[in-house]
């Protein structure tokens, strides 16, 4: 949708668990890339971005094999694209230390 991309792992914004540890419930994309991307969509709405208008989420793809594999789930990428290329140093925001709240 957007010309410029670039990938954040789910590593550096949630330790949250992929799967609950109880059988049930009907969220097949898992906890994990989701919470991510909340985060992401959280971080770039405060700094005015508007999603469809200037950023877009195009996939995730899992990885990790232990160490990597954090035992709670799979580790994800995260891939996004922006309207101004700009806007992708928002992300160097989390690496910083700003919080999500």
């Amino acid at each position: 949708m957007f010309k410029y991309k670039t990938i954040v792992s789910s590593k550096t914004l949630t330790n949250r668990a992929n799967h609950l540890p109880v059988e049930g419930g009907a969220l097949n994309a898992g906890y994990t890339s989701v919470d991510a991307l909340c985060m992401i969509s959280n971080l770039l709405g405060r700094h005015g971005l508007t999603y469809n208008e200037d950023w877009w989420w195009d996939n995730f793809t899992s990885y990790g094999t232990p160490p990597d594999y954090d035992g709670k789930g799979c580790l994800y990428n995260i891939r996004l694209e922006f309207k101004n290329p700009d806007h992708i140093c928002l992300l160097k925001l989390i690496e910083s230390g700003e919080k999500i709240k």
